[in-house]
């Protein structure tokens, strides 16, 4: 039974290129805070997973296959929810940050997720309120953002050479309806659709994607959950992949 992580995945090593735009870089740029979600629908031999592709007009990771999810907003630390995390992802996003920041950078993934494909995550309640957020539209629709049934199981700090950098924290749900639930394309997301992994190796994927699917894969072989996430980033030139917390 497979109960712990595996560190050991190859991550990519940084290009010349890359190397020279790092050391260039007058001074690395703060990482952001941000979510991403992995939708799932379906049982494990059939899972399908919610993807779309970036714009070309995105100056960062255009015309690439992408998980829904962007930066951590002020207002995802203020929005009614409803539902608990589980107390493993609780335990492992509290290391971190306090109780509030944790809920936000979950809520964040349920944002971005109905602002890039127009799915909405949420329970049926009604809510009188005048929000000029994203979050008023789940709002006039009777939604609250529900926080249930979400695991954390990855995080990914973008490498110093990037003109932007992000702290992304990895998440997974399972859509448990009989039908798929409706999307669309957006502004920010073209064509948006549930994919089949054997569908998603073939797209255009960034290889900080590639390496997050096959953290993905381990965790989805998981009989038990490990207590630590996936965790990758760079230092003094090289990547490194291990977990946090770290075991």
């Amino acid at each position: 039974m497979k109960s712990h992580l595996n560190t050991s995945l190859e991550p990519p090593k940084l290009t010349n290129s890359e190397l020279s735009k790092r050391k260039n870089l007058d001074r690395a740029p703060r990482p952001r805070l941000a979510s991403t979600i992995v939708l799932t629908h379906g049982p494990k031999n059939k899972l399908k997973i919610l993807m779309g592709k970036r714009s070309i007009k995105h100056d960062f990771m255009p015309s690439v296959y992408v998980f829904p999810g962007g930066r951590v907003d002020k207002s995802d630390s203020y929005a009614k929810y409803t539902g608990e995390l589980s107390m493993r992802t609780k335990t492992i996003l509290e290391t971190a940050y306090n109780s509030r920041k944790a809920r936000a950078l979950v809520l964040a993934s349920l944002r971005e997720t109905y602002e890039e494909t127009s799915l909405m995550i949420g329970r049926k309640e009604d809510h009188k309120t005048n929000s000029k957020s994203t979050w008023n539209e789940f709002y006039k629709a009777g939604l609250t953002p529900s926080l249930d049934g979400i695991e954390v199981f990855g995080r990914a700090i973008t490498p110093p050479h990037r003109h932007k950098r992000f702290d992304a924290w990895f998440f997974i749900k399972n859509i448990d309806t009989k039908r798929l639930p409706d999307i669309s394309d957006t502004a920010e997301l073209e064509d948006v659709a549930w994919f089949t992994f054997e569908q998603i190796w073939e797209l255009n994927l960034q290889r900080a994607t590639k390496m997050m699917l096959n953290a993905l894969v381990e965790y989805l072989n998981f009989q038990s959950l490990p207590s630590n996430i996936f965790f990758s980033r760079a230092e003094r030139g090289k990547f490194i992949t291990d977990t946090y917390p770290k075991a």
